[in-house]
């Protein structure tokens, strides 16, 4: 969706702006910190998230090879923490909130260490 210009103007705008502050979700990136490879439909458990409330999907991922590491976008709750958890195969892995981009020609955009 173009928002920008915020003062352009479309139709349907007005409608698109209000679901996407009701969602109370949003699109971030993720960065695997344990060993595994993020796929879609993952579930991503906000820290000491219970409840299927608190949670979150990964809608594509994969493993970068110029990070050597494996990263998604998600979308989460607005108020999630940059420390989450990944249920890979049954087993949850630590993962952390980064802002994409995460590589621009060839170069790292995230912190990795």
């Amino acid at each position: 969706m173009a928002f920008e210009p915020s003062d352009r103007d479309f139709i349907g705008r007005a409608t698109l702006e209000r679901a996407q502050r009701e969602s109370g979700r949003e699109l971030v990136g993720l960065l695997l910190e344990d060993r595994g490879v993020l796929r879609s439909h993952q579930k991503v458990l906000s820290a000491g998230a219970t409840t299927a409330g608190l949670s979150g999907e990964v809608t594509s991922g994969t493993f970068s090879p110029t990070l050597n590491r494996s990263i998604a976008l998600a979308r989460v709750p607005k108020a999630s923490q940059p420390a989450v958890q990944v249920e890979i195969r049954g087993k949850l892995h630590a993962a952390r909130i980064v802002k994409p981009p995460f590589v621009r020609h060839g170069k790292a955009l995230i912190d990795i260490s």
